[in-house]
């Protein structure tokens, strides 16, 4: 999980464990029919390919699966090579870990080395055999990932991203102040969360064209437009203070201005009064373009 997200409890983290908890109740029916006596393979596999989006879900079950293949590969091998445990152990799980990254599903070394170990540590019958069970369960559970992502995180993404939006929102607008007194210090945190939240709009952006999923597409792209003014005005915040410094201003002079922007992080819906006047002259155009881009937030909001 991201350092720059903190889940909400009331919200995020239900909602995380119930998809969770669902994943793995369509697993274990799929391991039914399938006839995959690795329940355990394939319900830990459909809780690691839970994602908040479902392109982001499909790449990680694709890098489950790929995992699992080359972590069986060397598994199976050292098994019919006749290596003891001691050794054939970490030999598979070194050469499943690097061929993992090699093949480009590094977010699944972990599946690969669990499943070399698992060949040689718990075989079921004949190596072969063995490996051919670890696949049928990872495909069971990574299937029974993706298909709640589907359900649930696709018809979601208003909410969730809405959601999200307004608590980053709420969370860049409270560094502004101590931006305009200390600069990009105290700045760095919300850049780093409004990267992740771009990034991750970004992707589901790509799903909705590709889905042409129109209508939750335009709420998308505006809840992106925030963002990205959020963005603009934590920049600004920070050329202001960097501007307070070339030019030697006296931090009393930049107080009044960053005390407005503590109550407009603390106005729920409408900004307070205009800043105060007057700052010093280097300072206002920067102060205004801030003042616009808060304006249009509260407006939008």
């Amino acid at each position: 999980m991201s350092e720059s997200w903190r889940p909400d409890w009331w919200r995020d983290v239900p909602f995380l464990a119930g998809k969770a908890a669902l994943a793995c109740a369509l697993t274990l029916l799929l391991d039914r029919l399938l006839g995959n006596p690795d329940h355990v393979s394939s319900t830990f596999v459909a809780v690691l390919c839970i994602s908040p989006l479902v392109i982001g879900g499909l790449r990680q079950a694709w890098a489950q699966l790929a995992a699992s293949g080359l972590g069986g590969l060397w598994g199976t091998l050292a098994t019919l090579a006749g290596l003891p445990p001691t050794l054939g152990v970490p030999l598979a799980v070194g050469l499943a870990i690097v061929t993992a990254f090699a093949a480009g599903a590094a977010s699944g070394y972990p599946v690969a080395a669990f499943t070399a170990l698992y060949l040689i540590l718990v075989p079921q019958g004949a190596p072969l055999a063995t490996f051919a069970i670890r696949l049928l369960a990872v495909a069971s559970g990574a299937v029974g990932g993706l298909v709640v992502n589907l359900l649930i995180s696709a018809f979601c993404y208003r909410g969730i991203f809405r959601h999200r939006v307004g608590a980053l929102e709420a969370r860049i607008l409270a560094l502004l102040a101590p931006a305009v007194r200390h600069g990009a210090d105290p700045a760095e945190p919300g850049f780093a969360a409004l990267a992740t939240m771009l990034e991750a709009m970004s992707g589901a952006l790509t799903e909705l064209r590709w889905r042409r999923s129109s209508a939750t597409l335009a709420v998308m792209e505006e809840l992106k437009g925030r963002v990205e003014r959020l963005r603009e005005v934590l920049h600004d915040a920070v050329s202001f203070a960097s501007i307070a410094r070339r030019q030697r201003i006296d931090p009393e002079a930049v107080e009044p201005f960053a005390a407005w922007l503590t109550a407009c992080a603390e106005a729920a819906e409408s900004l307070p009064m205009p800043p105060p006047e007057p700052l010093p002259a280097p300072l206002v155009e920067t102060a205004a373009r801030m003042e616009t881009t808060l304006r249009e937030l509260s407006e939008g909001g």
